[in-house]
């Protein structure tokens, strides 16, 4: 699609030296403002359907011919191009990383958990991302659902115990060997020691 079809800014400079303006003069024929001047006659090419451009143009008798929508051509396909082609693939292209943006918020949002406390009171605590419930409310894990998952917890629990009252017991019976503060010798003790 061609994007510059206009004339360039230094034409409009020219025409209006050539008509004796200074750029103050210009803005206040055209009835816009002088830095408005500035910019287009500065600018690589005028915008014909520009509001200033229009205004500076009648001002200075030019006439502007227009462009005229859909006969621009693809550079490859050579079909017609529409002129809300590429702001559609802009909106389009906004829109996504808008949602991918409200996505990645919505996975981070944090809320108050307002759970059930053992006071009675709603939890005030915020939500793990994304979640619902505080850490201390399941937030962090929703625990087993079915019966069979519940089972398996038991069992690894049992397992887990077992192991852990074997350990006490072996660590018990391992230290019962003697103490030699308590089982001293007593015929070895002073006179004024025995009983």
């Amino acid at each position: 699609m061609k994007r510059h079809n206009g004339p360039k800014g230094a034409e409009l400079a020219a025409r209006r030296k050539a008509a004796g303006l200074t750029q103050r003069q210009l803005a206040a024929k055209a009835e816009v403002g002088r830095t408005a001047v500035q910019y287009w006659e500065a600018a690589p090419h005028l915008d014909p359907r520009g509001w200033a451009v229009e205004r500076m143009a009648e001002a200075l008798g030019w006439y502007i011919p227009r462009p005229v929508f859909g006969t621009d051509t693809h550079a490859r396909g050579g079909g017609v191009l529409s002129p809300f082609t590429d702001v559609d693939a802009w909106a389009a292209r906004q829109l996504a990383a808008y949602r991918e943006r409200e996505a990645q918020r919505a996975a981070r949002r944090r809320v108050p958990c307002g759970a059930k406390t053992r006071k009675g009171t709603p939890c005030r605590n915020k939500s793990e991302p994304g979640k619902r419930r505080c850490k201390f409310h399941g937030g962090l894990s929703t625990g087993a659902r079915t019966p069979e998952g519940i089972e398996r917890i038991r069992d690894t629990q049992r397992r887990r115990w077992a192991k852990a009252r074997d350990k006490s017991v072996s660590a018990s019976t391992d230290n019962q060997a003697p103490d030699p503060a308590v089982t001293r010798d007593l015929s070895k003790a002073p006179a004024h020691a025995r009983p």
